[in-house]
């Protein structure tokens, strides 16, 4: 996953898409993650860290214990997030779609014929808003976040 922060933060420093305005993530996790918070908090903490503003909002869907968790984040400037983590039968794998106002950013491991040279993501345990996303998958409702 550190190797996919860096080559997208360059791709960001370089202003080659402009600002970030929009984030799609989905990641596939394999049905050994015992609770998808953790990963979905991860997720979280990489959308924080390439849209340039911070979260106002942040709405969960789904269940940590089952099968699929979805998060929306909503930021200051107007930007949002929209992240999904999926269990599934097979390895882990992403899949990122960043829209900045001059370009976008694509990302998919594995991909197809270079499923070889793929690097599948390494999870670490370095979520944001965990408290934030089990209280909105808990209540069903938006969270609002103080900043």
């Amino acid at each position: 996953m550190e190797l996919l922060k860096k080559s997208v933060q360059s791709v960001l420093e370089k202003e080659r898409i402009g600002s970030p305005v929009f984030l799609r993530c989905v990641l596939h996790v394999t049905g050994d993650a015992s609770n998808l918070l953790s990963p979905v908090a991860e997720m979280t903490a990489l959308a924080n860290g390439w849209i340039p503003s911070s979260p106002t909002s942040v709405y969960a869907q789904g269940d940590a214990d089952g099968a699929q968790v979805t998060v929306m984040l909503h930021y200051v400037g107007g930007q949002m997030a929209l992240l999904s983590v999926n269990r599934v039968d097979v390895e882990t794998a992403i899949d990122i779609m960043l829209v900045g106002n001059k370009g976008v950013i694509y990302h998919e491991t594995p991909v197809g014929r270079h499923y070889l040279n793929a690097t599948l993501p390494q999870l670490a345990d370095t979520g944001e808003l965990t408290e934030a996303i089990a209280q909105s998958l808990e209540s069903g409702q938006p969270i609002t976040l103080e900043g």
